[in-house]
């Protein structure tokens, strides 16, 4: 045993002695994403500056897309757990340590309310029979109180996102491209599936997952491959310009930073080496760098 290891042994012991509990992790200000880097696709976090990367998940069953609750003290992530044909995706809520895994059911592209208590998502109730039709729906965070808050047939409502207030969902649909997936643009509801309308008016692009500013008055989208802004209101949209965002690379899935001045996103390269980047933007000069070297990690999420 080397003398290394002899004190912190000892350190151990005598904080332990002196009731001190060992340190706990930080969850305040980290980045979760995922990764295959150690074969099946699991959850990580890390620092906004890629250091100190810790594996979340682990086993044989692929985790992914995850997402921190509100307090930072649990994950709503997708796991190929109990997989079929019927249910492509399971979510599970586990602990932030990866511990106590549940549950919840058929569903994927999760976000939590600002409570805690509720998550919505997207699903495709019959996928298997051929039915592209992807629905919203909400659910209690046990599990419990499963409601749909969107319902047209043929149409894939996707990416639903809370604002900060609990007020309002922003989600991307297709429904304004009846002819198939030609484009998709971003759309409001109020909580509870009221009162849904269009918000952005871009035509024929990609347009999705949105995500609030921690102020609630802007939202941060993928457009055509790209970054934009649009305020909650339709106005003000502007297409985060950066020498990243090339013919190169398509950048997707923007997440705010907890002070609102950054957006951490992940990109993947259209010259057919799939290389996939996480990157964080600065939002006033739009000026990106790349914060991990791991040619598979996608999803990001930053805690607050």
């Amino acid at each position: 045993m080397s003398f290394t290891v002899i004190i912190f042994m000892v350190t151990v012991i005598n904080s332990c002695k002196n009731g001190v509990e060992p340190e706990e992790t930080n969850y305040h200000n980290k980045i979760l994403f995922s990764s295959s880097r150690s074969g099946e696709s699991q959850l990580y976090m890390m620092n906004p500056d890629g250091t100190d990367i810790k594996q979340i998940t682990l086993g044989e069953y692929s985790h992914s897309g995850g997402r921190w609750s509100p307090d930072e003290k649990q994950i709503v992530a997708g796991t190929a757990q109990d997989w079929t044909t019927a249910c492509y995706s399971q979510m599970v809520v586990l602990n932030v340590d990866g511990t106590n895994q549940r549950l919840l059911g058929c569903g994927s592209q999760m976000s939590w309310s600002p409570d805690g208590k509720k998550i919505v998502f997207a699903h495709s109730p019959r996928a298997e029979l051929g039915d592209r039709t992807r629905y919203i729906y909400a659910i209690n965070a046990d599990g419990t109180g499963l409601i749909q808050l969107t319902n047209n047939l043929g149409v894939q409502d996707d990416t639903p996102v809370w604002s900060p207030d609990e007020s309002t969902i922003a989600f991307s649909s297709d429904r304004n491209y009846p002819t198939g997936p030609l484009g998709s643009e971003i759309y409001l509801m109020n909580a509870d599936g009221s009162n849904q309308r269009r918000l952005t008016y871009t035509d024929s692009l990609i347009n999705g997952s949105p995500s609030w500013s921690p102020d609630g008055k802007q939202i941060a989208f993928q457009s055509n491959g790209k970054i934009a802004l649009i305020n909650h209101d339709g106005s003000g949209f502007q297409i985060l310009k950066s020498g990243f965002q090339s013919k190169e690379f398509v950048f997707l899935q923007p997440r705010w930073s907890p002070e609102g001045k950054h957006i951490v996103t992940w990109s993947y390269s259209t010259d057919g080496l799939v290389r996939r980047y996480i990157f964080i933007m600065n939002i006033d000069d739009a000026l990106m760098r790349r914060v991990i070297d791991d040619s598979t990690a996608n999803s990001p999420d930053w805690s607050k």
